[in-house]
């Protein structure tokens, strides 16, 4: 830190006295800094939970996995109708989701769980049947594709999503005695994951009060994950 600062007033003095002129200038900085760390620390938890939620998981799958969904020409022409708004729209929800493995577990006691997921493409040149761990050696495929076209006096929500692993873990607890979780979680994705969302020619119509809308009138989302791990732990405050 003694050298930034340093430097800095050096700039500053010369800027300050232009006039001044040299022929040679030689600049010389020697540091030695030597900096130690050290952190303990101990922690010492003693509970009496009432419950325990125990699970091992094991999930492997190789192969292409497609989800397409669509929503086409969805004509609301309220045709003749007066002083129309936003309670005389229609909801257009265009959702596709692709999953590989996929795992979720609940509980309100103490959780333990020992999960592991692997994903990826058949080698077809493996004739035998396999035994034991499997580790991909070629690519898995994730498609996921959400497309909405052609949409009058209707608000759209466009939403495409792909994941090779996935794994949400929750613990919602009113004793303190089990607001506690222990996990062992492995994924292994070896794949292509796409996803895609479009959304093209939405209008509206004679319809007032748009800008009131509590949610967007068009909202076009895609999601390409490989591995996805949530846990959350919500015990007394």
């Amino acid at each position: 830190m003694k050298l930034h600062h340093l430097a800095a007033s050096a700039i500053a003095i010369m800027a300050a006295v232009p006039a001044v002129a040299f022929d040679t200038i030689t600049w010389n900085w020697d540091a030695d800094v030597q900096t130690t760390i050290a952190t303990d620390a101990l922690s010492s938890v003693s509970v009496a939970p009432t419950g325990l939620e125990q699970v091992e998981s094991d999930q492997t799958t190789l192969g292409a996995f497609t989800a397409t969904s669509s929503s086409t020409a969805i004509d609301n022409a309220l045709t003749g109708l007066t002083g129309l708004s936003t309670d005389d729209v229609v909801n257009v929800e265009t959702q596709a989701s692709a999953l590989g493995n996929s795992a979720s577990f609940d509980s309100d006691v103490s959780m333990a769980l020992d999960a592991r997921q692997v994903f990826g493409g058949v080698d077809t040149s493996l004739s035998t049947s396999l035994t034991g761990e499997i580790v991909p050696s070629v690519p898995g495929v994730i498609t996921a594709s959400a497309s909405t076209i052609g949409i009058l006096n209707g608000t759209v929500d466009s939403d495409a999503t792909g994941v090779a692993n996935n794994l949400t873990a929750a613990l919602t607890t009113a004793s303190a005695q089990d607001a506690f979780l222990l996990a062992n979680n492995v994924q292994t994705a070896l794949a292509t994951v796409t996803s895609t969302s479009s959304v093209d020619a939405v209008s509206f119509t004679g319809i007032g009060g748009l800008g009131t809308l509590s949610a967007p009138a068009v909202s076009s989302a895609s999601t390409a994950v490989g591995n996805n791990l949530g846990v959350t732990i919500d015990g007394p405050n």
